[in-house]
């Protein structure tokens, strides 16, 4: 009996021993604004399944496409409540629940490629941390930047900002008050519902993200012109990863670590799209029925100060907009658009 007890407790002992080494098995569930087999949410699906291999099994983030959990717009507060573990959802959704969320987007931003606006953003890192944290989420970084500059989709032609008064355009965030700045009227609508909008002449134009993406939504099916580059956004954050705190706060710190080697393999794929994205917009320019605007420089200047100038203004308005513009202008003297940090107010240190 003594030698049964004995071994009993041994037995005992080394199952103690190895649930203190391997934390119990977590599952998480994770949704997007990407819709299904889109680059963006390969890269949110690559994502999961980093952090499953890395865990060895362990830790399990199930990734949801747009609308199948809840509508994206219900994201914010279904983190918030831990309806969610994380998400990844662009946060110009967002100025409704706060306005300093329209500082996602920049119009007239001058940044065209993925390391200048990944630059950008990584030193905006604290300005978004402690926006999200005041609204009862936790900010990660981001995930995917934008590697080149968005195409504006129309149905009607847009050949100049003349031709931009009174239409009526899918976007959101900034590029609201932008297009609204240029003259046409605009309207919010998550994805699964532009392709209809356009499709019926509900909406005369919409914005959604690149060639490639756009391409696998099927919008060349139902546009006829593309206006690129468009200025309603800049080089910025699309997939910043957040999550909900106590959920974060419960994880052990070797999974903290492999959440964040997961979100720079999410970087590295969001940073070779641009690849993706130069042979989608090849196949654009080969499509019959398509045609491919291009303003002139006069009227891109324009449209860049407008969309300049609301940033400027928007940012003069609280201490926390006005810390963003700092940093963001001091960026764009250090990368060297130094006419562009002027007009947003840079003084060159002496």
């Amino acid at each position: 009996m003594r030698k049964f007890l004995t071994l009993f407790l041994l037995v005992a002992l080394v199952l103690v021993s190895a649930n203190a080494a391997f934390a119990a098995k977590v599952k998480w569930r994770m949704v997007t604004h990407a819709m299904p087999g889109t680059e963006q949410q390969r890269i949110a699906e690559e994502f999961g399944k980093t952090v499953e291999t890395l865990s060895g099994g362990e830790f399990v983030i199930e990734v949801f496409p747009a609308g199948v959990l809840f509508p994206v717009f219900e994201t914010f507060d279904n983190l918030r409540n831990g309806v969610v573990q994380a998400s990844m959802v662009y946060g110009a959704y967002w100025p409704g629940k706060d306005p300093g969320f329209i500082l996602t987007t920049r119009p007239g931003d001058p940044l065209g490629t993925y390391a200048e606006g990944a630059y950008v953003t990584e030193k905006l890192f604290p300005y978004f941390e402690k926006l999200y944290a005041k609204h009862g989420i936790k900010y990660l970084g981001h995930a995917m930047v934008s590697p080149l500059y968005e195409q504006l989709m129309s149905v009607v032609p847009i050949r100049n900002l003349e031709e931009i008064k009174g239409k009526k355009i899918r976007t959101s965030g900034f590029g609201a008050r932008f297009y609204n700045a240029l003259g046409a009227t605009t309207v919010s609508l998550p994805a699964p519902e532009i392709y209809t909008a356009l499709q019926t002449n509900n909406i005369d134009a919409a914005e959604w993200t690149f060639w490639d993406e756009n391409m696998r939504m099927g919008f060349h099916e139902v546009v006829k012109y593309v206006i690129d580059p468009a200025f309603q956004n800049g080089t910025c954050e699309y997939f910043p990863l957040t999550v909900n705190p106590a959920a974060w706060d419960s994880l052990p710190q070797n999974y903290k670590d492999i959440v964040f080697a997961a979100l720079d393999r999410a970087r590295y794929m969001s940073a070779m799209v641009y690849v993706h994205e130069i042979k989608a917009r090849e196949k654009w320019k080969e499509m019959e029925g398509i045609e491919i605007i291009t303003w002139s420089p006069e009227d891109q200047k324009k449209a860049r100060e407008i969309g300049l100038k609301l940033v400027y203004d928007e940012c003069m308005k609280t201490p926390e907009g006005k810390e963003y513009l700092d940093i963001y202008r001091s960026a764009l003297w250090e990368l060297g658009y130094k006419d562009e940090a002027k007009f947003l107010g840079y003084e060159e240190k002496k």
